[in-house]
C-alpha cells in the first residue's frame, strides 16, 4: 500500500492522511470498505480511480462523503465488484479543509475473479442407497457395504 502525505500549513507538523482498504485483494462480488485516518475534520472527500494504470473516468467525484469530527471516515461501497472490474486498482482521495488546503492519499489493491466452485464428486456404482455405492482407496474401488460388514463382524466376535 502506498500513501502520499502532505503537511498542513502553519502547524509545522506533518498531517499523515491515510487511505486504507479492508483487504488488499478483493474478490468479484465483494463490497470494499475504505478507511480514512488523519484528515481534517468535517471535510469533503473526493474520489479518483485508476484500473490497470488507466483513469476510469472517476476524477474528484463527490459522493457526499465527509470526514467525521475526528478526521476519520469509514466508507463501504454501495455496489459489489463486478467481473469487468477485475484488475489492479489505485483509489485516490482529495480532501480539502476549510482554508482551501488540499490533502491526498491513495491505496493500491487488486480485484480478482470469484473462485469457480469445483463440481461435486459423483458416486460410483449403480444405486442401491447407502450400501450400493463404492469409494476408492489407493486406486482400489471398495464397495460401501464392505467396511460396515467388517465392523459388524468385529463387534459380534467380541461378544
Amino acid at each position: 500500500m502506498y500513501n502520499w502525505r502532505k503537511t498542513r500549513g502553519g502547524l509545522g507538523a506533518p498531517i499523515p492522511i491515510t487511505l486504507r482498504i479492508d483487504r488488499p485483494v478483493q474478490t468479484v462480488g465483494d463490497k470494499a470498505t475504505f478507511a480514512i485516518i488523519g484528515a481534517p475534520p468535517g471535510a469533503p472527500i473526493y474520489w479518483s480511480s485508476y484500473k490497470n494504470g488507466v483513469a476510469t473516468g472517476e476524477l474528484n467525484a463527490d459522493y457526499g462523503h465527509r470526514t467525521e469530527s475526528n478526521g476519520t471516515a469509514q466508507i463501504q461501497m454501495t455496489q459489489a465488484w463486478t467481473a469487468d472490474q477485475a484488475g489492479d486498482w489505485i483509489k485516490e482521495i482529495l480532501i480539502q479543509d476549510g482554508a482551501g488546503n488540499n490533502y491526498t492519499a491513495m491505496v493500491v489493491f487488486r480485484v480478482i475473479p470469484a473462485p469457480v466452485a469445483a463440481p461435486a464428486p459423483t458416486p460410483t456404482g449403480g444405486g442401491g442407497g447407502i450400501l450400493g455405492g463404492s469409494f476408492e482407496i489407493a486406486g482400489v474401488s471398495i464397495p460401501t457395504w464392505l467396511p460396515l460388514v467388517a465392523v459388524g463382524a468385529i463387534v459380534l466376535a467380541k461378544r
